[in-house]
């Protein structure tokens, strides 16, 4: 059904109810017509009833009248009691009069009084009775008169009861005709008046049986559009069970919006389970948007659903600046952790042709998938371009320093894959993997940093997020870490794939330039194989083709002889050093200069750790340590920062590594507030920790002074790797650092092989 289909069964239903409530209401008034017409009818038929019944009363007084005036002539002759009569007649005479008065008053409650006929008979047989009740009043005892006195021969009449007797006589010899004529005039009247009620008698009946007629129709009227009512009743409870249904079944949350901003009572099932809201009815937009965005995305979309309003707003001009098209949600889950999903929100005005409508459709769906896989598509674009990115970097890169940090990767990547699937459920267990995880790869980044693999950092840098996640949770199980294991092993075959290449390119290379001939004669390949720093050999130009320093970032090795062997070849973990100083200088915005002593001293069996460890240091120093320069040139330093490294045999028994930047010192009172937020310490201890024991906080796994997480700093694992390495080959560590001008580590290695032995930090 189209909108014009729909928009046309609407309006035959507003028809058709509007025909029903006027055909109702008309049958409904001629009813009520009807009744009232009824009722006032019948008023009159009473009243007219009560007047014929008044004048039947009438048509008797005559002869009354006649008889109690016979009755007291009679009484009179013969001397006999006429009280009773008398008194009898009085009562005629009052009871006629009210009658009379009775009469009126209900022909005029009948509607009778301006009858002709009526008021004709009714006038002329009041006037007769005017006249006999005027001529009765003579038909009386006087107060305290009597009408007989005794005398010898008997009782006789008085005064008095000549005059009643005289009053009687003329009465019954002149009245009889007039009694006789208001008897006729009585009958009159009473055939008049029964016309009358007859015909108001037909009228009600009228009335009544068109009342019922009325009454059956709209019995019938009713009946019908209750049978209709019915109907429409099943069908739109058939609707409601498809709508609930769709309800019910669609994937994507529907709402509806009022010009309040509240959501309606009716909306689909995955809307709770979308916004993990259990009832959302009756709720303001606003309290839903609260745990999902932040305040200014909250904000930007009731402004947004306030244009929706407005009449002369495109909808689909303004959805490009929906803010609310794609967001990011974070939700608890089962176990404690936090799942990240993807949902979109669209809006959409619910108006028919005429009006602007009252609410706003709301549908949000979960597009995680989606957004999964364009990143995922993303990823292999970037995977596609990184592969030409890496085989520059190859083929800038010696291959000795590089065999021997995938050697050594690869070494901690099985070694982290071995402590992820070894045994161990319980929690101190299990935050053991996660920080050994952490150490063994935040060094193997390190040096790829050093090597600029900006690729293998980046995967090592996606693993750490994860890993942090972990490491924020309150419980962990073993189930946590299977992500974490697949990233491994995608690690390892991007090693290998790196492995691969540097192959490729070591072949390239050999069948492109052949093996040269030294000026002794001899063939240069095997020059220097005896290098006691790296292993088989130094390779002159080892890293030495990387980039140089550019823009505010340089680095450089110290003059003289330190960090360069007597055959004339640069030492290559200073190489490796000032290349990393170089790339973690401009990762971070700093200007810093390296420079070592005493490295081509270092011992074969120490020389990884003494990398592992510079690597470490010189991201921390440079991180944590050296300041921009502008807030170095204000403190009256130099604007470039300086990181030395040195390394000699402190005694018979110890060399001893010391690693030195310029910077502004450790904070003893960071420090504290960070131990504290992290839990390490309680507030009674930050008052009584003794300074040397707060500086050893540095080294706890996890803990990190910067608040920002980046590829070189923030993640509170170099220190602690630094310590755990220290720990491994038996020596110690120190750290002595003054505020705003220096920061110094020392590391004290024992001149025997030693790997057991525990030390403090």
């Amino acid at each position: 059904m189209n909108k014009s289909d729909r928009t046309s069964g609407r309006s035959l239903t507003r028809t058709d109810q509007w025909l029903q409530l006027c055909v109702t209401v008309l049958f409904a008034a001629m009813l009520t017509v009807l009744l009232v017409l009824g009722m006032r009818g019948a008023d009159q038929l009473q009243s007219a009833s009560s007047a014929l019944q008044l004048v039947s009363q009438l048509a008797d007084q005559p002869q009354l009248i006649d008889a109690e005036l016979t009755l007291i002539q009679r009484g009179l002759e013969t001397t006999t009691y006429v009280g009773g009569s008398v008194r009898n007649l009085e009562a005629l005479r009052d009871g006629t009069s009210h009658t009379f008065d009775s009469l009126r008053g209900e022909l005029q409650e009948a509607g009778l009084a301006h009858d002709l006929d009526i008021g004709q008979a009714l006038e002329a047989l009041v006037a007769r009775w005017q006249g006999l009740d005027g001529r009765l009043s003579a038909v009386r005892s006087r107060h305290g008169a009597e009408l007989y006195t005794d005398t010898p021969a008997g009782s006789e009449l008085s005064a008095e009861g000549h005059r009643m007797k005289s009053a009687v006589d003329d009465l019954l010899a002149t009245q009889t005709p007039n009694l006789q004529l208001m008897g006729h005039d009585t009958a009159r009247l009473g055939a008049v008046l029964r016309a009358a009620v007859d015909d108001a008698g037909l009228r009600l009946r009228g009335l009544l049986l068109a009342g019922a007629t009325v009454a059956a129709l709209l019995l019938g009227l009713m009946l019908y559009y209750g049978w209709r009512s019915r109907q429409a009743a099943r069908l739109a409870a058939a609707a409601q069970r498809q709508v609930s249904n769709i309800l019910d079944t669609v994937r994507e949350g529907l709402f509806l919006l009022d010009r309040d901003m509240h959501l309606g009572h009716t909306y689909s099932d995955s809307l709770r389970e979308l916004l993990r809201i259990p009832s959302p009815a009756g709720l303001h937009f606003e309290q839903v948007l609260k745990p999902l965005v932040d305040v200014k995305t909250a904000t930007a979309a009731l402004k947004f659903l306030g244009l929706l309003w407005k009449e002369r707003v495109h909808e689909e001009l303004i959805e490009s600046v929906n803010p609310l098209s794609e967001i990011e949600v974070t939700f608890p889950n089962a176990r404690g952790g936090n799942e990240v999903r993807y949902l979109a929100f669209s809006f959409r005005r619910v108006r028919g042709s005429d009006s602007a409508g009252d609410y706003l459709l709301g549908v949000v769906a979960d597009v995680t998938d989606r957004v999964l896989l364009a990143r995922e598509l993303e990823t292999v674009k970037a995977e596609s371009d990184s592969q030409a990115t890496l085989q520059l970097q190859l083929l800038r890169l010696d291959g000795q320093p590089l065999s021997s940090f995938l050697a050594s990767a690869e070494v901690a990547l099985r070694k982290s894959n071995a402590v992820l699937t070894g045994s161990g459920i319980e929690q101190e267990d299990l935050r053991k993997k996660l920080n050994g995880v952490f150490r063994e790869l935040h060094g193997v980044k390190g040096e790829a940093a050093a090597l600029s693999l900006g690729s293998f950092v980046q995967r090592i840098h996606a693993i750490e997020d994860a890993l942090s996640a972990l490491r924020g949770r309150s419980q962990l199980s073993g189930n946590d870490f299977l992500p974490i294991v697949v990233r491994l092993d995608e690690l390892l075959n991007h090693l290998g794939q790196i492995r691969s290449m540097q192959e490729r390119v070591a072949t390239l290379r050999s069948v492109g330039q052949p093996g040269e001939t030294a000026e002794d004669g001899s063939d240069d390949s095997d020059s220097h194989r005896d290098t006691t720093v790296l292993g088989e050999r130094t390779a002159a130009a080892a890293l030495g083709a990387a980039p140089g320093a550019s823009g505010a970032s340089s680095a450089s090795a110290a003059s003289g002889a330190q960090g360069v062997p007597a055959h004339g070849r640069a030492n290559p973990l200073v190489e490796i050093f000032r290349h990393l100083t170089q790339e973690v200088g401009r990762a971070q915005g700093r200007a810093v200069r390296l420079v070592t002593h005493g490295l081509e001293q270092v011992p074969a069996r120490y020389a990884a750790m003494i990398k592992d460890i510079c690597i470490q240091m010189i991201r921390n120093s440079i991180a944590h340590g050296i300041e921009p320069a502008e807030e170095r040139l204000q403190a009256g330093k130099p604007a470039e920062g300086t990181v030395q490294i040195s390394f000699a045999a402190e005694s018979a028994e110890e060399y001893m590594l010391t690693v030195e930047d310029d910077g502004h010192g450790l904070s003893y009172e960071q420090i504290v507030d960070k131990a504290l937020r992290l839990d390490l310490i309680s507030p009674q201890q930050a008052v009584t920790l003794e300074r040397a024991a707060v500086y050893r906080l540095i080294f706890q796994p996890g803990f990190s002074t910067s608040d920002e997480v980046s590829e070189h700093a923030g993640r509170g694992v170099g220190l602690d790797a630094v310590s755990n390495l220290v720990r491994e080959h038996g020596g110690r560590i120190g750290v002595s650092t003054s505020s705003g001008k220096y920061t110094r580590f020392r590391v004290l290695l024992p001149r025997a092989a030693s790997l057991s032995a525990s030390t403090a930090a």
